[in-house]
């Protein structure tokens, strides 16, 4: 599957502050046995009450995954990508002016997501074209969780489910000769995703909600965005404290 080269991306990958919990095996659920959930010094104890027959015994694992239909559409809005349909810069500096004015001289803040929104225009024009890995990476997805659907789970003893829970292996979904996408199970008892390429994290998912990492360029922007942004929040406080000492 052919991926959109990124000229935007570098090698090295920019860490994000929404990181996803991740599980280490495709099994969720024991129906037989008590499962740690954690490793501890006492793990000799955890099974004290199984017989050694019964820690051998084969059990069935099942697993509870959300599928596509629960893995949410990205919220475009707050995303940036290429392409994206944005005002010039001007026009989106004076509107981000207008607005943070406004709510400062209305005693409110401005609301998180219209700055998400604002900072999602002002970093597009040097953003990768998100919105077309995402179609690519779905049509790879589907593909990962029709074949983990098809692929009968077997049974599996006590002792094996256990170190597979300590130590199993994720594998990664290949999109292209640089591109992957990295399955991991969530706290839903579904998959989440990171789709990197090159190196570089460009979308993740949390609990099938889908969010981005910058890419040093858009780190560029963004500070550039709250530079400006702050400006104006000054500029509206300062006007507000110049009207209320006139009104004294």
């Amino acid at each position: 599957m052919k991926i959109t080269n990124f000229s935007q991306i570098q090698s090295n990958p920019v860490n994000t502050t929404n990181q996803t919990n991740k599980k280490k095996d495709n099994q969720t659920h024991l129906t037989e046995a008590y499962i740690p959930t954690t490793k501890s010094t006492q793990s000799d104890d955890l099974l004290w009450n199984y017989t050694p027959h019964e820690v051998g015994k084969p059990a069935t694992i099942k697993t509870a995954s959300m599928g596509l239909n629960n893995l949410a559409q990205p919220d475009w809005d707050v995303i940036p990508t290429k392409w994206k349909q944005v005002p010039p810069q001007d026009e989106l500096i004076a509107q981000i002016k207008e607005t943070v004015t406004r709510n400062i001289l209305d005693g409110k803040s401005t609301p998180t997501r219209q700055v998400s929104i604002f900072l999602a225009q002002y970093i597009s024009p040097v953003s990768p074209d998100r919105e077309a890995l995402h179609q690519q990476a779905m049509k790879a997805i589907k593909k990962f969780e029709a074949e983990e659907k098809a692929t009968p789970l077997g049974e599996l003893s006590l002792v094996t489910y256990l170190n597979n829970m300590d130590f199993g292996i994720e594998k990664n979904i290949a999109m292209s000769a640089d591109g992957a996408i990295k399955p991991a199970m969530n706290s839903l008892g579904g998959y989440d995703y990171e789709v990197v390429v090159g190196g570089q994290t460009l979308l993740t998912s949390t609990n099938g909600h889908w969010d981005y990492v910058m890419t040093p360029a858009e780190q560029q922007k963004r500070d550039e965005f709250y530079k400006i942004y702050w400006s104006f929040v000054d500029q509206a406080r300062n006007e507000l404290k110049n009207l209320s000492n006139q009104q004294e």
